[in-house]
């Protein structure tokens, strides 16, 4: 019985907590994927190929794309943006992560289910923005119960154009969290 326990504990609980920091959310990201990562970079994470067909279109502009995943078992959308390094020349970077898995939580535990007081207990230092509705870039779902609470790091609260800017959003109902989205506002690269 003691070495069944002990097996226990050397191989299982190891895989626990390594699937646990597979699943943190903060302004930077979820987990290993990182906001500002190429699209070659988060393919390699995946390990698998990325389709986004926005990416090259030259005629229309179209800077942005988005591609639905698995990622550590869960659902995720993923939004890419072109970012330029040199004249007609850019990669497409990761600049949003979207997902309603109860597997994913901050280091502080905030994750789906959480009650609004604990988010912004949680982010008192930092710009906490609360707003009626889901609100998604210059959009608002309306709707009795909907709120948004957008966590802001300093280049984002100031819309300081010169830095990287992060936000973490999450969408609540009836003031508990059913979703969170990523965001980043990324500087072009420089060759």
């Amino acid at each position: 019985m003691k070495k069944i326990c002990l097996f226990f504990f050397i191989v299982v609980a190891p895989c626990t907590a390594a699937q646990k920091k597979d699943h943190i959310i903060s302004l930077n990201g979820l987990g290993s994927l990182q906001l500002g990562m190429s699209q070659e970079g988060v393919e390699k994470i995946l390990n698998e190929k990325i389709l986004l067909p926005n990416s090259l279109d030259t005629i229309n502009d179209n800077y942005q794309d988005t591609a639905k995943l698995k990622y550590k078992n869960i659902d995720v959308q993923l939004e890419f943006n072109r970012s330029y390094y040199a004249p007609y020349k850019f990669r497409m970077r990761l600049i949003g992560i979207k997902a309603n898995s109860p597997l994913c939580k901050t280091a502080s535990g905030i994750g789906v289910g959480t009650d609004i007081l604990k988010i912004i207990a949680a982010y008192d230092s930092l710009h906490v923005k609360i707003q009626p509705g889901y609100v998604n870039y210059y959009e608002t779902e309306e709707g009795e119960g909907k709120s948004t609470v957008s966590i802001l790091d300093d280049a984002a609260s100031t819309m300081d154009y010169f830095s990287d800017a992060y936000t973490m959003v999450f969408f609540l109902l009836n003031k508990k969290v059913i979703s969170f989205e990523l965001k980043a506002k990324l500087k072009d690269e420089k060759e």
